[in-house]
């Protein structure tokens, strides 16, 4: 019997946008104050170079790079140096230039999750990436669903990226709640999907048209092609249980 369900964030419930960029222009900007202001082409290969950071890392156990790590790494390429205030202020750039256009809700994720939050608790596990968790948690709220979620997990603040096994098991505290009696929700089978399984919970799969997985890690438990397909979905699964 499912008890409680969880989500992934991006092209689970919001639309998935890129900032880099804005964040480049951001940065070029911050580096020109300091007189420290190589090549905008410069700047651009260089953030690229270390790309890799921004995706989860098996050898250490997923372990969430900081946006901190990241800036500071970014600067030592480029061979720059600066004090400890004009650095934070590149953090806090990095980790706030999303409210300038935030994303906003796929289709029918606000009515799904009203439909949901009064039978189920609810809960939120994503990857932070660049956008840390207190920010994350402003997008929700400016987008209203904030409120339907008893908890909200994001990478940054547990220090590990899905799938680690870490992301899920602090959800299902929050919530009170046993594995088996958990579903959760994402759109990606090497994250949510092997997570969720490695964790013990059910997994529902939104697969939009990327073919079926072959892989028994993110093999899914169920699939849907879309969010609100969720709701008659639950309701069958309630009825065999």
């Amino acid at each position: 019997m499912i008890k409680a369900i969880t989500f992934d964030l991006w092209n689970t419930l919001i639309c998935v946008k890129d900032y880099t960029s804005l964040r480049i222009e951001h940065l070029v900007e911050l580096l020109d104050k300091q007189n420290a202001s190589p090549d905008e082409k410069v700047i651009r290969q260089v953030y690229f170079s270390i790309q890799d950071l921004w995706r989860p890392d098996p050898v250490g156990q997923y372990r969430f790079v900081s946006i901190k790590e990241r800036v500071e790494m970014i600067l030592k390429k480029l061979g720059i140096e600066i004090e400890h205030g004009p650095k934070l202020a590149i953090v806090r750039d990095f980790e706030e230039v999303i409210l300038e256009d935030p994303p906003s809700l796929l289709d029918g994720v606000k009515f799904t999750l009203e439909s949901l939050y009064q039978k189920y608790p609810l809960g939120l596990v994503s990857d932070s990436g660049l956008t840390p968790g207190r920010i994350l948690r402003k997008i929700l709220q400016f987008l209203g669903v904030l409120k339907f979620f008893d908890c909200t997990v994001f990478s940054d603040e547990v220090g590990y990226n899905k799938p680690n096994l870490l992301m899920f098991s602090q959800a299902l505290k929050l919530l009170k709640v046993q594995p088996k009696e958990t579903i959760h929700v994402g759109d990606l089978l090497e994250t949510d999907i092997a997570g969720a399984k490695l964790a013990g919970m059910l997994s529902i799969w939104i697969n939009r048209g990327k073919g079926r997985s072959n892989h028994e890690s993110f093999r899914p438990d169920y699939e849907i092609n879309r969010l609100p397909e969720l709701l008659p979905m639950l309701k069958k699964l309630s009825f065999s249980s």
